[in-house]
C-alpha cells in the first residue's frame, strides 16, 4: 500500500510538473525586454486625424532594384517634437544606446542617465541624440531639421562629429540604413571630449535585410534578438501615394505570437492573409498616435494595439506592396519591415573578469552537491531549464 502510494504521489509530481513547463512554454510566447527608456517627455495631445479609411483599396508595388525609402518623417506636420528629436532614426539609435547604457558593465556609455528623456541641445539624452551643432548646421544650410556637414558657425563639423545624428549622418531628420549600423557602432566606441568620462566601448552592429531584399531577416530572426536581451531598431516603409514611399525607424524591445490577423498587398497585386507576431514598440512619437494602421482579413483598417502602456505592432515583413486608395489618396500606414539594426556593446573587462569568477564559483558549488534520489531526479527533469529576466 505504500508502495502505491509512493508511485502516486510520484506520478502527481511529474503531471504538475508537466503542466508547469507547458504554462512556461505559452508564456514564452510574449516577451518585454525592461530597460528600454521611451524616448518622450509625457503623453501629449494626439497630432490629429489617421488617413482616411472610405474607399477602395489599390496596391502600390516597389521593385526590390528600386531605390528604397529614406528614413525619415518630417512630414508629419503635428507631431508633438517632444517625442522626436530631429529625426527618427537618431533617435530610436539614441534609445539603443540608452539600452545598453544601462547594461551592467556599460554604464560609462554615456556620462549621465541615459534612462532618462532630459536635456536640450547642448545637455543630456536630448544633446546625446542631436547637439547644437547639428542643428545649427541644419539651420544655416537650409534644413529645418539638421545636418552633420559643415556650416559657416561649424566649418569641421562633418569631421567632428558630436552626436548621434552626426555619426549617422542624418540630414533634415533623414537616414540611411547602412550609416545607421557604421555611425552607431562608431558613436558608442566614441569618447566626447567635451566630458571628463571615458565613454567608448567596443561595439558590434549588423543591418540583416528581409527576404524581399535579399536577406534573411524574419520575426524568428527579432525573436532570438530580444531572448538575447537585445532591442532592435527596425526601419519599416510604407507608401503614401502612387511613387511616393515613405521611411520610419522604429525601436522594437518584445515579441507576443500570433497576435494579429493581417492582410499583407504583394507585388503581383494580390494579398496574403497571415498570422503575425506582434511587436512592441517605441515608434517615437508617442503611443496611440494613429499612425499605424494596417488592413486585417475583413478590409478594415486597425491600429496599433497599446495593452499596459506597450504599443505592439503586427511585424509585417515586406512583401513588395503595399495598400493606397483607389482614388489616389494616401492608404492606410501599413508599416512593413524591410531590414533592422541590431547592436551589443561589449562590457567592459572588469566587468567580464568579475562574470568569470562567479561563474568559476557556481561550477565548484554545483560539483560538491549530492546526487539527488530517483523520484527527485525525476521531478528535476521537468523543471523550467532556466528562468530569464523578462517580463510577458
Amino acid at each position: 500500500m505504500g508502495g502505491a502510494s509512493s508511485e502516486i504521489t510520484v506520478r502527481r509530481l511529474a503531471i504538475a510538473a508537466l503542466a508547469l513547463v507547458l504554462a512556461s512554454a505559452a508564456q514564452a510566447e510574449s516577451r518585454v525586454l525592461q530597460g528600454v527608456p521611451a524616448f518622450y517627455d509625457v503623453e501629449g495631445p494626439m497630432p490629429g486625424d489617421s488617413r482616411p479609411a472610405a474607399g477602395a483599396l489599390g496596391v502600390e508595388t516597389l521593385s526590390p532594384d528600386a531605390p528604397r525609402p529614406l528614413l525619415g518623417d518630417q512630414r508629419l506636420a503635428g507631431v508633438p517634437e517632444y517625442a522626436w528629436w530631429y529625426g527618427c532614426s537618431p533617435t530610436s539609435a539614441g534609445m539603443l544606446a540608452g539600452y545598453w547604457a544601462g547594461q551592467p558593465g556599460r554604464q560609462n556609455l554615456f556620462d549621465g542617465d541615459a534612462g532618462q528623456w532630459y536635456g536640450d541641445q547642448d545637455v543630456g539624452t536630448k544633446a546625446m541624440v542631436a547637439n547644437r551643432p547639428h542643428i545649427t548646421a541644419g539651420r544655416e544650410n537650409g534644413y529645418t531639421y539638421g545636418d552633420w556637414h559643415n556650416s559657416a558657425s561649424y566649418p569641421h563639423h562633418a569631421a567632428n562629429p558630436g552626436c548621434i545624428a552626426d555619426f549617422i549622418k542624418t540630414r533634415d531628420g533623414i537616414s540611411t540604413s547602412d550609416n545607421i549600423t557604421t555611425g552607431l557602432k562608431a558613436f558608442t566606441g566614441w569618447d566626447n571630449p567635451a566630458t571628463a568620462l571615458h565613454e567608448g566601448q567596443p561595439a558590434s552592429t549588423a543591418d540583416p535585410e528581409v527576404s524581399y531584399y535579399g536577406g534573411n531577416f524574419t520575426y524568428e530572426s527579432y525573436k532570438a534578438e530580444i531572448d538575447a536581451g537585445r532591442p532592435v531598431m527596425l526601419n519599416v516603409l510604407t507608401a503614401e501615394t502612387t511613387n511616393h514611399w515613405e521611411g520610419h525607424s522604429i525601436v522594437a524591445y518584445g515579441y507576443r505570437d500570433n497576435m494579429f490577423q493581417v492582410k499583407v498587398a504583394v507585388r503581383s497585386g494580390a494579398a496574403l492573409e497571415l498570422t503575425v507576431g506582434g511587436a512592441a514598440v517605441r515608434d517615437t512619437w508617442s503611443s496611440g498616435t494613429g499612425y499605424g494602421e494596417w488592413v486585417d482579413w475583413n478590409d478594415d483598417v486597425f491600429s496599433s494595439v497599446i495593452d499596459s502602456g506597450v504599443e505592439w505592432w503586427p511585424f509585417v515583413e515586406f512583401e513588395g506592396a503595399s495598400w493606397i486608395h483607389d482614388d489616389g489618396t494616401p492608404g492606410p500606414y501599413d508599416w512593413m519591415v524591410m531590414d533592422a539594426v541590431t547592436l551589443y556593446v561589449a562590457p567592459e573587462p572588469a566587468t567580464l573578469a568579475l562574470v568569470a569568477v562567479g561563474a568559476a564559483a557556481f561550477l565548484c558549488r554545483a560539483r560538491r552537491r549530492v546526487r539527488p534520489s530517483r523520484p527527485a531526479a525525476a521531478f528535476q527533469a521537468l523543471r523550467i531549464p532556466h528562468l530569464r529576466a523578462l517580463v510577458s
